[in-house]
């Protein structure tokens, strides 16, 4: 990143736009305080330069790329950056209200208190750049990415994020309020204590995520992924998770009663002592779920498989059922007081299948061939 210590030469706007002209680099000059308006900046390519409160709103910045810049409190509003580029450059408190940032970089550097107030990004990317405070009220965030960015203090309040990929950020210390997500990416996120309640998450992929404590009651869901996900202390009464999948999440004691799980996927997920009263869970699947002392009265579980699935102690009372799959369930102590319909049982042959697993067994050929 820029450095205070190094010695770099004034340049005034005629002869800085010389350099843009001929295509060539600027290289350490001190353009401090130019107003570039409505000045054509395109492809222009600046190495090292100081550009603090210089003003750049509605300056054209196709593809230009700024390496190792400062450019604190300097203005872009309004400015066009498609394509634009900034590596490791300080740009402290620097305005990109109502900018369009399409294909736009930003990798690693100083965005402390930046503001991107209603800007529209299209395939943005943010790498290890620090947003500390950075205000992104109202902005549209549309197939971009903010790559394990530090977001302290950052604020989403009312933005729209549309297929957006996000890392290893603690979503915990960011305002989301009123925020809205249509596909989006979370690997290793933290959104631990949030009151999440009523928002929408549909279509998202949440891998090894923190919902610790979080509200997400009456949340929309429908076909997102929640992948060894801890959601301990949380709530999610009422939720909305249709086609919803939650692989080897934790889950224990968690309350979901009420909700619409149709289609949900619980594989080798861990439910032990859940709430899911009154819960739809029409042709959902809980193989090899831990459904210990789990609450699932009046559950509609018409056609949900629960293969292998350990329900000891759990109170299935009054729930209904069609065809509901028990294939090596656990049921030792399990209540079914007043519960109701068909339910395929154990079989046997398959049960005896399942025990010989090729991928531990060599066979007589297999190892014939591993001696060849």
């Amino acid at each position: 990143m820029f450095e205070e210590t190094e010695l770099i030469t004034p340049i005034g706007l005629d002869d800085l736009l010389d350099y843009v002209v001929h295509e060539q680099p600027l290289l350490m000059r001190d353009g401090r305080q130019i107003d570039f308006g409505g000045i054509a900046l395109m492809d222009g390519k600046f190495i090292q330069c100081d550009f603090t409160d210089c003003n750049f709103e509605g300056v054209d910045l196709s593809r230009a790329s700024f390496i190792k810049c400062r450019l604190d409190r300097a203005i872009f509003t309004d400015a066009k950056l498609t394509g634009a580029s900034f590596l490791d450059c300080s740009l402290i408190a620097v305005e990109f209200c109502d900018c369009e940032l399409s294909e736009t970089q930003f990798l690693t550097g100083n965005l402390r208190s930046a503001g991107f107030e209603r800007a529209s990004f299209d395939r943005a990317i943010f790498v290890k750049a620090g947003l500390h405070l950075g205000n992104f009220k109202e902005a549209a965030l549309d197939r971009s990415c903010l790559l394990d960015c530090e977001l302290d203090g950052m604020s989403l309040a009312g933005a729209a994020l549309t297929t957006i990929t996000v890392t290893k950020a603690a979503l915990n210390r960011v305002d989301i309020s009123g925020i809205a997500i249509d596909t989006g990416l979370f690997a290793e996120a933290d959104l631990s204590g949030l009151d999440l309640s009523g928002q929408s998450w549909q279509r998202c992929t949440f891998h090894q995520a923190r919902f610790v404590g979080t509200n997400m009651a009456g949340a929309q869901l429908e076909n997102s992924v929640f992948s060894e996900c801890d959601f301990a202390g949380a709530s999610l009464a009422g939720v909305k998770a249709k086609v919803a999948v939650f692989p080897k999440s934790r889950l224990d004691g968690v309350d979901l009663s009420g909700s619409d799980l149709t289609m949900a996927n619980f594989a080798e997920a861990s439910l032990s002592g859940a709430i899911l009263d009154g819960s739809r869970l029409f042709a959902a699947y809980l193989g090899e779920t831990d459904c210990r002392a789990a609450r699932l009265e009046k559950c509609d579980l018409r056609q949900a498989d629960l293969s292998h699935a350990d329900l000891t102690g759990a109170n299935l009372s009054a729930a209904t059922f069609a065809h509901t799959k028990f294939h090596g369930a656990r049921t030792e102590g399990t209540l079914f007081l007043g519960a109701g319909g068909s339910t395929i049982g154990t079989d046997q042959d398959r049960m005896i299948a399942e025990v010989y697993k090729p991928h531990r067994v060599a066979l007589g050929d297999e190892l014939n061939q591993g001696e060849g």
